[in-house]
C-alpha cells in the first residue's frame, strides 16, 4: 500500500565528520525528505561522547545538499539565548534556500549540569523561549518582560519565519506544541496508540487557541534494520536497554518488568534530565541495563527486517504520523548500510524514490 504523503528523514550520527557528510549526501540523493542533527555538547553513547555544534554543521550540510530539509532534533533555549537561536535558524534558512527546521525541546542534563547551566524549570524556560523566538521571527521590535528572558526594543535582521518543531510527550510540552509548533517531534517510545491519542489532543488544543495552520506530525525513532530479525535484535538489544534506562518515562515500563526505578536515582543513574556522562557512571548504567528484560523495552524501538520496519511505520501512519525521523542505533560502520536498507527496501513501499 502506497503512502505518498509520508515523509522520511534521518538523524545524523554525532561523529565522525566524514560519515556525517556522507550520510547527508546519501539522504539527499536517495529519496529522504529531511536530515536532522542532534544539538548536544555531549554525544549519547557507551564509549564515544563526541559531538559537533549543530548549526555550524547544518550550515556545512546545506552547501552539499539541495533537496532535504535541515533541522535540529533538538535544540534548547538554555545554552544559547533565544535571540541567538532565532538568528541561527534564520541564517540556516537563507543559506539553505528555505530548508531549515528549528527543533526545540526542554534540554537534557548532559548538556547543562557539567557546565553550570541551571537545569530546573526547563519547560517554563522553553515556553518563554518559544514566545521570544516566534516574536523575533515576526515582529519589527520586541519588548518582553519574562521571568527568565527580558528584551527591550530587540530585533533580528534579516527577519523571517522558520518552521518550529517542538519535542516532548508531556501534557505541558504538547500544549506548547499546540500553541507554538509548526511540527511535533516526540519519540516513538509511547507506541502508536498513545501517539495517535496525543496527536489528536494537540490538534484539538491548536484549534482551541485559534491556530489555523496544520501541525506536521513527526515522530523520532531509533532503528536497526537487518536481513534477519535475530541479527537486528543482536545489534539493538544492549543500546536499547541503555537508552531505556535513561528515559524520562522509564518508571512506566521498567516497574512492570520488576525493576525498582526509585533505586536508580540513589545509584546515580537519573533519567536524561539529570544524567551526565563519565566512564564510571556509564559502566554502572550498562551493567544495570543488562539486567533489563528486552521484552520490557523493545516496544520503544523500530527494528527487524524491512517488513518489520514497514509494519511499524504503518502502525504510526494509521495513528496520524506524517514525518518519520530515524536514528540508526548502530556502530559507525553500520550507519550507511542501515540507511541504504531504508532507501532500498522501505521507502519504495511508501513512495517513489530516486536511483540508489
Amino acid at each position: 500500500m502506497t503512502r505518498s504523503y509520508l515523509r522520511f528523514g534521518i538523524q545524523l550520527p554525532h561523529d565522525p565528520k566524514d560519515l556525517i557528510l556522507r550520510a547527508s549526501i546519501f539522504a539527499d540523493r536517495n529519496g529522504f525528505d529531511s536530515v536532522f542533527t542532534p544539538d548536544h555538547l555531549v554525544g549519547i553513547g557507551i564509549k564515544n561522547w563526541s559531538s559537533y555544534e549543530a548549526f555550524t554543521l547544518l550550515g556545512a550540510i546545506s552547501q552539499v545538499t539541495t533537496k532535504v530539509k535541515l533541522g535540529t532534533c533538538v535544540s534548547d533555549v538554555l545554552r544559547r539565548h533565544p535571540a541567538v537561536v532565532a538568528q541561527f535558524a534564520v541564517t540556516l534558512q537563507d543559506f539553505s534556500n528555505g530548508r531549515a527546521i528549528l527543533g526545540l525541546g526542554a534540554g537534557e542534563g548532559m548538556n547543562l549540569i557539567p557546565y553550570g547551566i541551571e537545569s530546573e524549570r526547563l519547560v517554563s524556560k522553553l515556553e518563554e523561549g518559544l514566545k521570544v523566538i516566534k516574536r523575533l521571527f515576526e515582529e519589527e521590535k520586541v519588548d518582553f518582560a519574562g521571568k527568565y528572558f527580558k528584551l527591550s526594543n530587540a530585533f533580528i535582521m534579516p527577519r523571517r519565519r522558520v518552521p518550529i518543531w517542538v519535542a516532548g510527550n508531556s501534557p505541558r510540552t504538547m500544549e506548547l506544541t499546540a500553541i507554538f509548533g509548526d511540527g511535533w517531534i516526540p519519540t516513538a517510545g509511547m507506541g502508536a496508540k498513545k501517539y495517535g491519542e496525543n496527536l489528536k489532543k494537540i490538534r484539538e488544543l491548536a484549534k482551541k487557541f485559534g491556530r489555523e495552520q496544520d501541525i506536521e506530525a513527526g515522530v523520532f525513532a531509533y532503528i536497526v534494520i537487518e536481513e534477519s530479525y535475530d541479527e537486528a535484535i543482536k545489534k539493538i538489544e544492549l543500546p536499547a536497554k541503555f537508552l531505556a534506562l535513561m528515559s524520562p518515562a522509564r518508571k512506566q515500563f521498567l516497574s512492570a518488568a520488576g525493576i525498582d526505578v526509585e533505586k536508580l536515582d540513589k545509584l546515580g543513574i537519573p533519567d536524561l534530565f539529570g544524567f551526565t556522562f563519565s566512564e564510571d557512571k556509564v559502566k554502572r548504567a550498562v551493567e544495570l541495563a543488562k539486567q533489563i528484560p528486552f521484552d520490557a523495552v523493545k516496544h520503544r524501538f523500530v527494528f527487524g527486517t524491512a517488513d518489520d520496519v514497514i509494519q511499524k511505520i504503518e502502525e504510526f501512519s494509521k495513528a496520524g504520523a506524517e514525518h518519520f525521523v530515524f536514528t540508526p542505533l548502530v556502530r559507525h560502520s553500520d550507519y550507511i548500510p542501515t540507511i541504504r536498507r531504508l532507501a532500498e527496501k522501505v521507502l519504495p513501499y511508501f513512495k517513489e524514490v530516486g536511483e540508489v
